[in-house]
């Protein structure tokens, strides 16, 4: 069973130990701790796979604590080293640096520090957020996203057209519908939407030099993309999801059968969801028998209550429960 052509944002994998963890946001303390240990049981022949499931950036706190370069950075080392066998799946915490948006919760902006820290690694970290896949799958029945499921899944072909996800089809789109003619005035409308010159805003939030920098459009060009492009609208519904706490439990039990008969076409079928994205008071959560969300670090109420989950990717799980004596945490040992 293979997966249908083209379906570059899905990762397949039916044979293999994976070992999973969520939502870092910079915190290098515990990157180190779940990264050290993978190397630990990747050398020992337990774990063939480290998948990272997005938001590995943007830290809450104080901005020289905040690591998410480095652990970007040291990502695709160990993909350097180890290929394919380190996965990292796109968050929505990623998205707004692919399209140059800002991202705020509350009174925190997160754009602006881990833009002003890419200097020269500017495009390939770039690269690397546009290549991210959505989704992993394996042999066994076991599905793994950033979020969760969504009401996308309802429609299987806006489903289908989330698993062949273009972010440069996207923004190609977009900026050809986007005459010379139009900007200027676009421009302005989005300064006044923020209070705040355009100039000013692309050079406080972006570290866009001027109009000869050839990024100044981005944030014009990203603006409107988010906002007005259908596809893009999918992938917000898809990674910005609050499962049930957004849609009720009994909402959320459909969308969770719908996502998981969409990820079941042309490949072996899936029967459970994981994920991460929301927290979770003592590192994990069932929701429903087909769920389960887990926290390794910043969603994990205490912080050191948060957990990895290994993963053998041809055992068969039926239902989210099973997964639970699988999970590990890397807080109560020393380093």
């Amino acid at each position: 069973m293979t997966k249908e052509p083209g379906w570059a944002r899905i990762r397949d994998i039916s044979e293999g130990t994976l070992m999973v963890i969520t939502d870092l946001h910079g915190d290098w303390d515990a990157y180190q701790r779940y990264r050290d240990r993978f190397l630990q049981l990747h050398d020992q022949g337990h774990a063939d796979y480290f998948v990272i499931t997005g938001d590995l950036i943007h830290y809450s706190g104080a901005a020289e604590e905040d690591h998410s370069l480095d652990m970007v950075l040291d990502v695709l080392n160990m993909q350097a080293t180890l290929g394919d066998r380190v996965i990292y799946l796109l968050g929505n915490h990623e998205i707004p640096h692919i399209y140059s948006i800002t991202l705020q919760k509350g009174k925190q902006l997160y754009t602006p520090p881990f833009e002003a820290a890419l200097g020269q690694h500017r495009h390939r970290v770039l690269a690397l957020f546009d290549s991210l896949p959505l989704y992993v799958r394996t042999g066994g029945g076991v599905s793994i996203s950033h979020a969760g499921a969504a009401p996308v899944f309802s429609d299987q072909t806006n489903a289908a057209r989330l698993f062949l996800f273009s972010h440069k089809r996207v923004w190609r789109e977009t900026a050809e519908s986007l005459t010379a003619d139009l900007r200027p005035s676009l421009r302005r409308a989005l300064g006044r939407s923020s209070k705040r010159a355009y100039d000013e805003i692309i050079r406080d939030y972006f570290a866009v030099t001027g109009p000869d920098d050839p990024r100044y459009d981005h944030f014009l060009i990203g603006a409107v993309a988010t906002t007005s492009h259908p596809d893009f609208q999918l992938l917000w519904e898809a990674l910005f999801t609050r499962n049930e706490l957004q849609y009720g439990e009994e909402a959320y039990e459909l969308m969770q059968k719908s996502m998981l008969d969409a990820l079941s076409r042309q490949f072996a079928p899936q029967r459970v969801l994981v994920s991460g994205h929301i927290d979770c008071k003592g590192g994990y959560k069932l929701v429903g028998e087909s769920q389960l969300r887990f926290a390794s670090a910043k969603h994990a109420h205490p912080r050191e209550s948060g957990v990895y989950l290994l993963i053998d990717t041809a055992k068969q799980v039926k239902t989210a429960v099973e997964l639970i004596p699988d999970l590990g945490n890397v807080f109560r040992e020393s380093r």
